[in-house]
C-alpha cells in the first residue's frame, strides 16, 4: 500500500510517534499548516482559526510534530487516501504506517490523533498491537458530535463563504459549495453522531501496556468573516432546542463538546479555552502533551 507519508528518523531509544489527522483534513495539519486544507479539502486552514491566529504568520506556527522531531523522536504522519471516507477505510492505512514507525525504534510507538483521528487510533487498537505504548487524543468525539445533525442549516452561510471558496479545474463556486455541503452530510460525518452504529459497535477497552490521555476545547468560535461569526450566526437559523452543546461557550470547541473529548478510560484529561483547530498549535497544549509523551517514554 503506497501512502502519501512524511517521516523523520529519531533516536532509537525513544518511541516513534504517529500523528493521525481528522476528517476532511490532510497531513499538513501537522507538518506544514500553511498548506493544510479543511472541509473536504476546499478551504485553507485559516478559515477555522480565530482572529488572533489570522494575524499571525501561519508559516511560523509550530506543531507537536515539530516539537517532538526537534527533541529526537521519530515522527510519522500521512494524508489519508479518503479524508472523508469511513473510519474502517483508514485503519488499514494506520496499520501500514505503524510498520514504518516500528522500523524506526525498538522503544515502541505512540499514537496522537486529532478529532476523528483519535477514533481511528481506538479502532486500530482492537488489533491489540503490542508495540503501542500510548494513545493521545485531541478534540476527539469519543461520545460523538451532534454537529452533523445541524449540517443542513449551514446552507444560509453559503453566500458569505462564497468569496473564500477557490475555483478548481474551471469549476464554479456554487459547485464547490455543493461539494462542501455533501461532505457535511457524508456517511463519514454520520459515523460521528452520538449513538451512531460505529460508536455502538466500537467494543474496545483499556490495554494494560497503553497509556491513555486526552485534551479538549471549550471555545466554540471557529471563524469570523466580515460581520459573521461562526457558530453564533447559526443561532438565528437553527430551531430552538437543537443548538448543540459543541457550539456553546464553555461547553465545546465548535465541533466537539468538552465532555465528549474526554477519553472514557484515560489516565488524564485537560480542557483549554481553545477551538477545534487552535488546540493543535497552542503552546500550552503542546508543552503539556510533550511532557505526557516524555513520561510514556520512560
Amino acid at each position: 500500500m503506497k501512502l502519501d507519508a512524511v517521516s523523520y528518523q529519531g533516536d532509537g531509544d525513544k518511541p516513534a510517534v504517529i500523528f493521525i489527522h481528522g476528517l476532511g483534513m490532510d497531513s499538513n495539519i501537522w507538518v506544514n499548516p500553511s498548506r493544510s486544507r479543511v472541509l473536504g479539502e476546499m478551504f485553507p486552514l485559516e478559515i477555522l482559526l480565530d482572529r488572533e491566529f489570522f494575524e499571525k504568520k501561519l508559516e511560523s506556527i509550530r506543531t507537536l510534530f515539530d516539537d517532538l522531531r526537534s527533541e529526537g523522536y521519530g515522527v510519522v504522519t500521512w494524508s489519508q487516501r479518503r479524508p472523508a471516507g469511513p473510519i474502517d477505510s483508514v485503519v488499514p492505512e494506520l496499520a501500514e504506517v505503524s510498520k514504518t514507525a516500528r522500523g524506526m525504534t525498538d522503544a515502541g510507538i505512540i499514537l496522537v490523533g486529532h478529532s476523528r483521528g483519535g477514533l481511528v487510533g481506538r479502532k486500530y487498537l482492537l488489533s491489540k498491537e503490542e508495540s503501542v505504548r500510548g494513545l493521545i487524543t485531541i478534540s476527539t468525539p469519543h461520545k460523538g458530535s451532534s454537529v452533523a445533525r445541524v449540517a443542513k442549516y449551514l446552507s444560509p452561510l453559503a453566500s458569505a463563504l462564497n468569496p473564500l471558496i477557490p475555483r478548481r479545474d474551471g469549476g464554479t463556486r456554487s459547485a464547490a459549495m455543493k461539494r462542501i455541503l455533501e461532505f457535511l452530510k457524508s456517511r463519514a460525518l454520520a459515523e460521528l453522531l452520538p449513538g451512531s452504529n460505529f460508536l455502538k459497535t466500537l467494543k474496545d477497552g483499556p490495554l494494560d501496556q497503553v497509556y491513555y490521555a486526552s485534551v479538549g476545547g471549550m471555545k466554540p468560535t471557529l471563524f469570523r468573516l466580515y460581520n459573521l461569526s461562526f457558530p453564533d450566526a447559526l443561532e438565528k437559523v437553527i430551531p430552538d432546542g437543537l443548538f448543540p452543546e459543541e457550539m456553546k461557550t464553555g461547553k465545546g470547541d465548535g465541533l466537539v463538546s468538552a465532555e465528549s473529548s474526554k477519553f472514557p478510560w484515560g489516565a488524564e484529561h485537560h480542557d483549554f479555552d481553545l477551538n477545534h483547530v487552535e488546540i493543535l498549535f497552542d503552546e500550552r497544549v503542546r508543552n503539556l502533551l510533550h511532557k505526557t509523551i516524555a513520561g510514556i517514554s520512560l
